[in-house]
């Protein structure tokens, strides 16, 4: 859910002390558990420690289990309404290792699992004292764990528990009522938006990325994992063949901007085209950390042939971004001007095709 829905919701709210939320477990069969475990077992070794996961070895992984799901909930008119996903721990004997995240489709079938970095967030989790009280969990800050406070029922009334205070670092210390939650969230919105600020101003004018042997390195292995992932995902990306990703090369980094105050502002994230023997497949993030450092920021299912045949391609200078890190356009410059060409027309289905002014593009923006 997003957090400014969120925010609406809970204004319209006098109390959450009588509502209810729905019943709707996850009943974990032995067909769920295998689904969990394989997808944890499949990836590499490599994978584990580059990820906040808490899996040490390999040897870990031959006694897994899960433990009893979290269902994720949104708040909707006074109610606590479940969202049909669930986080779900997992342990490996008595050790706590992550959580998953597990949800089906709409048309059922299969549960999907993702694989949430939560090491540090599972291993206190695993000695909280009310941690058999939890009813749920919601997501107020778009945490990429997928959920920052807990639901406890206590005195007749739902209280959300902060898991983790990111200035003072204690786990499970703050308890809010749904009023107080809300007065926390705008704080949490206003410090978040302040960190967001001094970021920006810190890579103002770093928007030029060097590929070094570390960075391409880096990349190349992230894009070589996908051959542990499905063939659909690998027909997504433009992959027609799992030998594609044993030659691999990148193609020429291109700076994100998005706007700030109606001003264009440098993200922190470079898109990357990703090549095989000289066909482009996809395009790859790199983002540049508040430490200084360049890590990978995920791959995109975008096809890197739209950029690789576009005929001004040599004119590019970066790509603008409503939601960081995309691409909804190129900016290219000509005839000593800069000029955004919209990725994807909707309404033609053409690429490349309407190009607009800054000015312009604010105004779309505004829509």
């Amino acid at each position: 859910m997003k957090k400014i829905t969120l925010i609406i919701m809970i204004l319209g709210m006098i109390t959450i002390s009588n509502a209810q939320i729905e019943k709707k477990e996850l009943k974990l069969t032995p067909e769920i558990e295998e689904v969990v475990v394989k997808e944890i077992k499949k990836l590499p070794e490599g994978y584990y420690s580059r990820f906040d996961f808490g899996i040490k070895n390999k040897e870990q992984l031959e006694h897994l289990h899960i433990g009893k799901p979290i269902p994720m909930c949104g708040i909707v008119n006074e109610t606590l309404e479940f969202g049909n996903s669930w986080n779900v721990p997992v342990m490996s004997d008595e050790t706590p290792l992550l959580f998953v995240n597990i949800w089906f489709s709409e048309f059922g079938g299969v549960p999907h699992v993702d694989l949430l970095e939560t090491a540090n967030i599972i291993e206190h989790f695993h000695n909280y004292e009310h941690k058999d009280s939890i009813i749920g969990s919601v997501c107020v800050t778009r945490s990429p764990q997928r959920m920052d406070h807990f639901i406890i029922q206590k005195d007749n009334q739902y209280i959300f528990v902060e898991i983790y205070d990111e200035v003072t670092g204690e786990y499970f210390k703050n308890e809010y009522n749904v009023s107080e939650l809300m007065n926390h969230v705008k704080e949490l919105d206003l410090r978040k938006k302040e960190a967001r600020m001094r970021y920006y101003e810190k890579v103002a004018n770093k928007s030029e990325l060097k590929m070094t042997p570390e960075i391409t390195k880096m990349l190349i292995n992230e894009a070589s994992m996908l051959k542990n992932k499905s063939d659909r995902l690998l027909s997504d990306c433009g992959i027609k063949d799992r030998a594609q990703l044993e030659h691999l090369h990148l193609g020429k980094p291109i700076p994100g901007y998005i706007i700030v105050n109606e001003n264009l502002t440098f993200s922190g994230y470079w898109s990357v085209p990703v090549m095989s023997n000289g066909e482009p497949l996809f395009m790859t993030w790199v983002r540049l950390d508040d430490d200084d450092q360049y890590r990978w920021g995920g791959s995109s299912t975008m096809s890197a042939g739209i950029i690789h045949n576009y005929e001004y391609k040599d004119l590019i200078i970066g790509s603008l971004e409503r939601h960081h890190p995309s691409m909804d356009y190129l900016i290219i410059r000509r005839d000593n001007q800069d000029i955004f060409v919209k990725i994807f027309g909707y309404a033609t289905g053409d690429y490349l095709k309407n190009e607009y002014s800054f000015s312009e593009v604010l105004n779309l923006l505004k829509k």
